[in-house]
C-alpha cells in the first residue's frame, strides 16, 4: 500500500510540476519591433481595440487623446470620447500583414509592412520599458 501511495505521489508530481512551471506568454510587443506591428495588425483584425491601444507608444496615446479632446471641443455632441475610440472605432480589418524589420538602433526601429490587399507602409517602433510599441505620426491638435 505504501508503494502505491509513493507511486501516486510520483505521478502527481510528474504531471503537476511541469504544468506549474510553464511560464506565461510574454506581453505583446516583447518579442521585437516587427512582432509588435504584426500584433497591432492582428488586434485590429480581431476588433480588439484594448490590445491595439496597448501596442501604441505613450507619445501616440497622448497625441490621440489630445486630438480627441480637440475634436470634442469643436463638436461636443459627436466628438470621440477618447483617443482610443477616435483611432479604432472605424478601423477596418485588412487581413494578414507581413512585417519586416528594416532597421533597429537602440530603442527605435523601422518596420516595413505589406498586406494581402496590396497596401504597404513603414512604421516607427520604440521600446518602452522593454516592450516594443508602435509610434504613429499623429500631429498635435
Amino acid at each position: 500500500m505504501r508503494a502505491l501511495a509513493s507511486w501516486r505521489s510520483f505521478l502527481v508530481l510528474g504531471v503537476l510540476l511541469p504544468v506549474a512551471c510553464v511560464r506565461p506568454p510574454p506581453p505583446a510587443g516583447a518579442a521585437g519591433p516587427a512582432e509588435a506591428v504584426r500584433d497591432l495588425a492582428a488586434a485590429l483584425v480581431r476588433g480588439d481595440s484594448q490590445a491595439a491601444w496597448s501596442l501604441l507608444s505613450t507619445r501616440t496615446q497622448q497625441a490621440a487623446d489630445a486630438l480627441a479632446e480637440s475634436a470634442r471641443a469643436a463638436a461636443p455632441a459627436t466628438g470621440p470620447s477618447s483617443g482610443k475610440q477616435m483611432l479604432f472605432v472605424s478601423a477596418l480589418p485588412t487581413g494578414a500583414v507581413q512585417a519586416r524589420l528594416v532597421s533597429e538602433h537602440g530603442d527605435a526601429a523601422e518596420v516595413a509592412t505589406s498586406s494581402d490587399g496590396g497596401a504597404s507602409g513603414t512604421f516607427h517602433v520604440v521600446r518602452e520599458n522593454g516592450v516594443w510599441k508602435v509610434d504613429l505620426p499623429l500631429g498635435a491638435p
